[in-house]
């Protein structure tokens, strides 16, 4: 691992009773049930502390390691399951990975200004939303931003014109639409509709 960042850790212990009424119990303990995957082995059942998760997912560290009982591995967050309130974690999936491997994940992406065409009454449509990106594990960025603010209306952002982290790759196709500025519909009909001449009557 490179000596330019520290993974975060947090602990663990192992569960061997499964299902929802295990899980509800160590819930109530202040523990979320989760499991370790990848790597070629077998998954692993554990429970880690709901306090040090909840300040891991506050800080966006998606990488991180975790001790369960002595043994230390670097793993990735997956996927987290919330509660109908989206307030209390239910379950966390962690992935096993080499912090210093490159990964294949699914990037969201954030508009950030505000664009003059929308302001003159376009429309604007994000046409994607989120970038499958190829990069280091410890360097996942929480999103892709995207500054609008020189869009006017008929303006287009690709693929193509992102601006990702050093040594990132993207899979998406380069002239794939990423956002872009619509005229305004009553607009766009009047462009649309072709003019007919009205043929001059011979007197």
């Amino acid at each position: 691992m490179s000596d330019e960042f520290v993974l975060q850790r947090i602990s663990g212990t192992k569960r061997d009773q499964l299902g929802s009424i295990a899980s509800r119990r160590i819930r109530r303990a202040g523990q979320v049930p989760a499991v370790v995957y990848g790597h070629e082995q077998e998954p692993a059942h554990i429970c880690v502390d709901n306090r040090a998760l909840d300040n891991l997912i506050k800080n966006r560290e998606r990488v991180f390691e975790i001790d369960v009982e002595g043994k230390v591995e670097e793993t990735m967050l997956r996927e987290l399951q919330w509660d109908t309130f989206g307030t209390q974690i239910l379950h966390v999936d962690l992935v096993r990975i080499n912090a210093s491997e490159r990964v294949t994940v699914e990037v969201p992406v954030k508009l950030r200004g505000t664009s003059p065409g929308v302001v003159s009454g376009g429309i604007m449509e994000l046409a994607l939303h989120s970038i499958e990106l190829d990069c280091l594990a410890h360097n996942i960025p929480d999103n892709i931003s995207v500054r609008i603010n020189g869009l006017e209306i008929g303006d287009t952002i690709y693929v193509r014109d992102l601006e990702v982290p050093r040594g990132s790759k993207l899979h998406d196709a380069e002239d794939q639409i990423v956002v872009h500025v619509l005229a305004p519909k009553g607009e766009e009909e009047e462009e649309e509709t072709p003019v007919v001449e009205t043929p001059e009557v011979a007197e």
